[in-house]
């Protein structure tokens, strides 16, 4: 008796250290992506400080506005800005500090736009946190999520979080006094305080995040309340709750009879099956509404609180009012898949290639995609190419600022699209379509994905369960494990996901790439992890062989998915494009002679 109580406080004790070990190793891999990122962030402003000191374009407004914060004059107004105060209270908060323990002296625009550098810092550490949440469950670590699979897999997410850190449209602004910085971080930390059920956290985070950006109501309250729906509503087993091959009538009496919905997986699922799922999701919900409102409850308060801000504001945006009038403008729905496309051709191309290239001539590995998110399907790919036909026709809204502003790309993209010839706004249809297709699809996995990778029969708290004399916990019965059966994202996270885009873009007239940096964030959080296949795969298994030389060699290459420093070659390569047309490319208008003009987002 005494030998087997030994015996499992020994099994605890070897748990209880490969835990702490575990822990020092995520929290020393979180500090690298900080310091990356907060290193990228310094540098960039510094040449920001050096050759741009003075407020540039919408700086003029923000930066005299934050100085009647600092001055006290809360109830003063400038009348061209049309976001919450969020930001100017951040920084009075953080320079008010400084102040006081002497840091600074006087107050610069230089400072000003250090405020978003901490921004910058935190974003790591909020972006690996939610991917590694993720990522674990393609990985079958759901019982213990911060603890990821291997160290090869933590070099990975970290990779994908400083990839998500450059994005271009962001880090731009790390070293400009814009509101998208602090913006993008307390969504993120909303969306954190979601993954761990700390409702009220979230409820106050949520509630902080609008005063940054009022279009955050969609990603707080409506994106992370559809999640919630989808966490509580079990999926539906074919076969059980619903018929190997479902009608629509099956779908409706199944959903309401079971209060499961019929959910496949991306890449297993027809263009039918996103209707299926959307209708399934409705009858579902109403099936379980009264205790869907109780778990809604945090999501509810936000969106009353935004609805007060409303109508006390008599409006949705804070000043500007007549040139910044809510419309709907589907073609925003348009717009945002050649910019996922431009920015993240890297992770995409694969799907691009097996839905041009004829089976025969595919590589092996994109060969064995399933026919099913292989190639559009041209009965469905024509009525949606007829409605984008519909929507450029009767629904392209040119805002005035668009064309009157030289300083931004945007301006010679719509003179491109517009101006050229008539024909040109249709001749990029097919663009939107296949971009479209390849977003989506990335979300259901790569096509040469693998299943996912185990470094024995039993996990790893599976195996401090063994040595400590517990068993470990087995699935339901008639239950598959998630290990064995996760492949990607289901098709409820792409609707909610389109959702929550949607209402996030359509109602704004005006075209800027700022307003889809949190669309693009949210979407490349959700992206499926490649993984190698063959040999490398199994190698990643092998603990043996952590010496300097495989380290490095896994890192960069063997146990490393290419596509990610595609990624980053090219974000970087854009940002130093971007980056230098701002400071070194300036030029002047015909009657502003002597004053510098900058190209930007």
């Amino acid at each position: 008796m005494s030998e087997s109580i030994l015996e499992m406080e020994e099994g605890l004790h070897r748990g209880y250290e490969e835990r702490m070990e575990d822990s020092l190793k995520m929290a020393a891999s979180t500090f690298t992506s900080c310091f990356a990122v907060s290193a990228l962030a310094i540098a960039w402003h510094r040449y920001v400080e050096s050759e741009v000191p003075m407020p540039y374009l919408d700086e003029f407004f923000h930066v005299q506005q934050a100085e009647l914060y600092l001055e006290g004059h809360f109830s003063q107004w400038h009348p061209k800005i049309t976001t919450p105060p969020g930001l100017y209270g951040v920084s009075l908060f953080l320079l008010g500090i400084l102040s006081l323990i002497g840091v600074i002296k006087y107050i610069r625009v230089a400072d000003l736009r250090r405020t978003n550098l901490l921004a910058a810092t935190l974003l790591p550490v909020s972006l690996r946190s939610i991917v590694s949440k993720n990522i674990s469950k393609y990985d079958g670590f759901d019982s213990n999520p911060e603890m990821l699979s291997d160290l090869w897999l933590k070099a990975e997410v970290n990779h994908a979080v400083f990839n998500m850190c450059i994005f271009p449209p962001l880090c731009f602004f790390y070293a400009l006094y814009y509101t998208d910085v602090w913006s993008v971080l307390s969504v993120l930390i909303t969306f954190q305080f979601h993954q761990w059920k700390w409702r009220r956290f979230m409820v106050v985070a949520a509630i902080f995040s609008l005063f940054f950006r009022q279009t955050n109501i969609f990603w707080v309250a409506i994106f992370l309340g559809g999640l919630e729906i989808i966490r509580k509503i079990q999926p539906g087993r074919s076969g059980v709750e619903f018929p190997a091959k479902p009608t629509l009538l099956d779908i409706v009496t199944g959903s309401w009879q079971h209060s499961r919905i019929y959910d496949p997986l991306i890449n297993q699922a027809s263009f039918g099956d996103y209707i299926m799922t959307a209708l399934s999701l409705a009858v579902a919900t109403l099936a379980q509404l009264p205790q869907l409102l109780r778990i809604l409850k945090p999501y509810l308060i936000v969106l009353s609180a935004f609805a007060w801000f409303v109508l006390w504001n008599e409006g949705v945006v804070m000043g500007d009012k007549e040139n910044h009038i809510a419309s709907i403008h589907l073609a925003q729905m348009l717009y945002i898949w050649p910019y996922i496309m431009f920015f993240s051709f890297a992770l995409l191309y694969p799907y691009i290639l097996a839905a041009i290239i004829p089976r025969k001539l595919l590589p092996s590995s994109l060969r064995a995609t399933p026919p099913s998110i292989q190639r559009p399907q041209l009965k469905v790919a024509l009525p949606i190419c007829a409605i984008m036909a519909l929507i450029v026709r009767y629904n392209t809204i040119v805002h005035p600022f668009t064309l009157a502003d030289n300083r931004h790309y945007t301006f010679y993209v719509f003179r491109l699209l517009l101006r050229s010839h008539p024909l040109t706004r249709y001749a990029v249809i097919p663009i939107y379509y296949f971009s479209a297709y390849a977003a989506i699809a990335a979300l259901g996995g790569y096509p040469n994905v693998p299943k996912p990778r185990r470094k024995s029969s039993t996990s790893r708290p599976e195996r401090n369960q063994i040595r400590s004399g517990l068993q470990p916990r087995l699935p339901p019965p008639g239950v598959e494990s998630v290990a064995n059966d996760y492949r990607g994202n289901h098709v409820s996270l792409a609707l909610i996901w389109l959702l929550s885009t949607a209402l996030s873009v359509i109602t704004a007239p005006l075209v800027e790439p700022r307003y889809f940096i949190l669309p693009w964030l949210i979407w490349r959080i959700y992206v499926v992890p490649s993984r190698s296949t063959g040999e490398n795969t199994a190698r990643r298994l092998d603990k043996k062989d952590r010496g300097i030389r495989e380290f490095v060699k896994g890192v960069f290459w063997n146990r490393h998915d290419p596509n990610v420093w595609l990624e980053t070659v090219w974000l970087a390569a854009v940002n130093w494009g971007v980056g230098y047309v701002f400071l070194y490319g300036g030029f002047e208008w015909v009657g502003e002679r002597g004053r510098v003009q900058r190209f930007m987002w």
